[in-house]
């Protein structure tokens, strides 16, 4: 018959030491601390890449009601000179660089005889322009963060068309030599570029990522 070792019982139910216990407790909290801060980074790239996604999202859908308003600029059939919208006199341009005057190419007021085409731009009487779309200022806030569209005929108040996530928004414009031009009469192209900002702050990169993007219209010269 197997004899037990009476002395190796004994040292086998003493279980853990007060040291093994800690470095046990040790391993586990590191392993524990390590899980909570891949987590945390993991969550955070999710925000982060999501936020991305809505940025470019809304700098893309300012760019196409932008384009879609520039390719009407200048429809003219009927030869509009003047017009008693907003006021009494108001001269047609089809593309007026820098309407508030302040030097900066971050708004741009444009005019069209579209809604509907009728030789009226805006309506026959000063007092009763109800033609929406005919006479517009698109402009970038930069208190706000926004880029706002005012019809110059109907509304009192430019209207935030984004949201509050847009720092720059800019106007180039082309003569039909592609050159950059200051000469509303040569404008044939221009081109936009919105900057959207996301509102997380990247701790890698130290700064709240920012997405560029730029489109380019063909308007009219006429």
């Amino acid at each position: 018959m197997q004899q037990t070792n009476p002395s190796r019982t004994l040292c086998d139910a003493r279980g853990f030491t007060l040291v093994e216990f800690m470095i046990a407790a040790l391993i586990t909290t590191a392993v524990l601390g390590g899980t909570v801060v891949l987590a945390t980074q993991l969550q955070q790239g999710y925000s982060t890449q999501l936020d991305d996604v809505l940025v470019e999202q809304e700098a893309r859908f300012a760019l196409d009601w932008i384009a879609r308003i520039l390719r009407s600029a200048g429809s003219n059939p009927y030869s509009v000179s003047t017009s008693p919208c907003p006021t009494v006199g108001t001269p047609f341009q089809a593309i007026r660089i820098d309407p508030d005057g302040d030097g900066m190419d971050d708004d741009i007021r444009i005019q069209a005889d579209i809604s509907p085409p009728n030789g009226i731009l805006g309506g026959d009487v000063a007092g009763t322009c109800t033609e929406e779309g005919e006479d517009v200022t698109i402009a970038h806030d930069a208190d706000a963060l926004t880029i706002t569209l005012e019809d110059n005929n109907t509304d009192d108040a430019p209207q935030a068309m984004t949201e509050p996530i847009i720092p720059e928004l800019e106007f180039t414009y082309l003569n039909s030599a592609r050159n950059v031009t200051t000469d509303p009469d040569l404008i044939a192209y221009v081109q936009v570029q919105v900057t959207g900002r996301s509102k997380t702050y990247n701790t890698i990169l130290g700064e709240y990522p920012e997405t560029t993007l730029t489109t380019e219209v063909h308007v009219r010269t006429r």
